[in-house]
């Protein structure tokens, strides 16, 4: 009778444990609300648009159990990412002293990535032998419907959707005659495609300008707008996008190569009484320089107004201008 009321009792509390936490998933749709409080409270909330849990501030100290709140990162990830193994968010200590070469997933940034380790490796652990074994433990479960098949055969439609190639790291059209799975590898626009799956993108410089989540401290960010070659001011947070937090990061790490004028050395010849302006981007400023030489020849760094340096490397971003689709 003992042993039967035993079982009963822990039949019970399982039933109750797996209720009340498919309950707390639930929270994990809904959009985190500041609340009534005036109060600025620091928490984390799951955003669903990015899926991945970010840091919320909260207008009161206490929430309630069916809210989109929780104290911590990895509670959060506990609660509405489940289907990431925990132990893919803990960084292990990297070794200096080590010459065994292992990989690791960093969640940050969505990649595996290679360092040095001197411990065991085993289960449950945050440390691979290979890029591969990594990336099948860790992100292709952290990209979600990212890493999903793309649609399924169906009749030429009016709506065209956007799925993500996690092969080419790239957001692209459907074809006509491809409609959604059901696995959610589907958007009905470029830019929720982005939002969504943007972040596992290696070469953020391909990517468009947009804030990847509701940014809540926002700050001058630079992104790098292809269509017109240069890095761009908009208002954002460094949410893993086409955000830099400087303009000379920004120049330097999408322009070097392609020998924008602007990240070119100033060309300033002989001091002279002519007015002429250079971009400086450590400072990014328009710089006056005194100049000999009459001609300015339109490709190197220098210019005859200050508008016109201005115009050329230190221009705010215009969304319109950017990603017609």
């Amino acid at each position: 009778m003992l042993l039967k009321i035993s079982l009963f009792l822990a039949v019970a509390t399982t039933a109750s444990a797996n209720c009340l936490s498919k309950s707390r998933r639930n929270v994990c749709s809904l959009t985190p609300e500041v609340g009534r409080g005036r109060a600025n409270f620091r928490g984390w909330a799951y955003d669903k648009n990015v899926g991945k849990c970010s840091i919320f501030f909260f207008g009161s100290a206490e929430g309630a159990a069916d809210e989109n709140r929780f104290e911590s990162e990895s509670e959060c990830n506990q609660v509405c990412r489940g289907e990431v193994p925990s132990f893919c968010f803990e960084q292990p200590q990297v070794s200096t002293q080590s010459t065994s070469a292992k990989w690791t997933y960093n969640a940050s940034i969505a990649q595996c990535i290679n360092f040095r380790w001197s411990g065991k490796t085993g289960k449950d652990i945050n440390v691979f032998n290979s890029k591969h074994q990594c990336e099948l433990t860790c992100k292709l479960p952290d990209m979600g419907p990212c890493a999903k098949s793309i649609g399924r055969p169906c009749k030429e439609g009016d709506r065209l959707w956007y799925y993500y190639n996690h092969k080419k790291e790239s957001c692209v059209k459907m074809s006509p005659y491809e409609c959604p799975n059901g696995q959610g590898n589907a958007f009905l626009s470029f830019s929720d495609c982005n939002q969504r799956c943007g972040r596992f993108i290696q070469n953020k410089c391909s990517m468009p300008i947009q804030n990847l989540t509701t940014c809540h401290t926002v700050t001058p960010r630079y992104g790098y707008n292809k269509h017109t070659d240069r890095c761009e001011e908009f208002p954002g947070c460094d949410d893993g996008g086409n955000s830099f937090p400087t303009a000379k990061q920004c120049w330097e790490t999408c322009t070097m190569a392609k020998k924008n004028r602007c990240v070119l050395e100033p060309d300033i010849g002989y001091a002279g009484l002519l007015s002429r302006y250079y971009y400086d981007r450590d400072q990014n400023k328009c710089i006056y320089k005194p100049q000999l030489s009459y001609v300015v020849s339109g490709v190197s760094n220098i210019f005859y107004r200050s508008w016109e340096c201005e115009e050329a490397c230190m221009s705010k971003y215009k969304p319109e201008n950017e990603y017609p689709y």
